[in-house]
């Protein structure tokens, strides 16, 4: 009797080390796949994805079309209520006076009144643009799968070029902007 009490335990860890190890392998095998295909994390953009839209001004005055724009662009998807957000803002302001060549276009996921009021009083100057209805869909189109702010796409000749889910620091901004300098627009078709 007194062995009994003692076997319990073991026999209890045992089940336990069967019920992971039977439950490793199913995980793996389901998670394995995607790992080993190079899939994107959930919030990274694919580099050379073709990606455009036209969205309208904050001020409602003209719309913005990705593909029209020249060289490197940096789309920023923010909201005045994501802390991260807000930090970065400046940051993104002193890129653009810093790389005359790029376009930095800001979507703003908040209603145009209160986008229109954080930007005057934080003297954003970069373009703001109204997401309109599903900002969501925009956002997975270039890879953004968990809707998470903020969101940042570079594109090239309206093919992603690099991104990142969450913040930008100023060496994030460097690994982008060297992404993009490295890519290279397609050639056009001359007639």
């Amino acid at each position: 009797m007194g062995a009994e009490p003692r076997a319990l335990p073991v026999r209890r860890h045992q089940a336990e080390l069967l019920m992971r190890r039977l439950l490793l392998w199913p995980c793996l095998a389901l998670c394995a796949p995607p790992i080993l295909a190079g899939a994107q994390p959930a919030g990274r953009p694919q580099a050379g994805l073709a990606w455009d839209f036209s969205l309208p001004a904050l001020d409602g005055g003209r719309f913005v079309r990705l593909s029209d724009q020249q060289g490197p662009v940096l789309v920023n998807f923010w909201s005045r209520d994501c802390p991260p957000c807000v930090t970065e803002l400046p940051r993104l302001q002193a890129f653009a006076d810093a790389h005359p060549t790029w376009t930095v276009l800001l979507v703003s996921t908040d209603t145009p009144a209160a986008a229109t009021e954080f930007v005057r009083a934080h003297a954003i100057t970069l373009p703001v643009l109204r997401p309109g209805g599903n900002v969501a869909a925009l956002m997975r189109s270039a890879g953004n799968r968990v809707g998470a702010l903020p969101f940042t796409v570079a594109t090239r000749a309206a093919r992603v070029c690099d991104g990142q889910l969450g913040a930008l620091s100023a060496t994030d901004l460097r690994r982008i902007a060297g992404a993009c300098a490295d890519a290279r627009a397609p050639a056009k078709a001359t007639p």
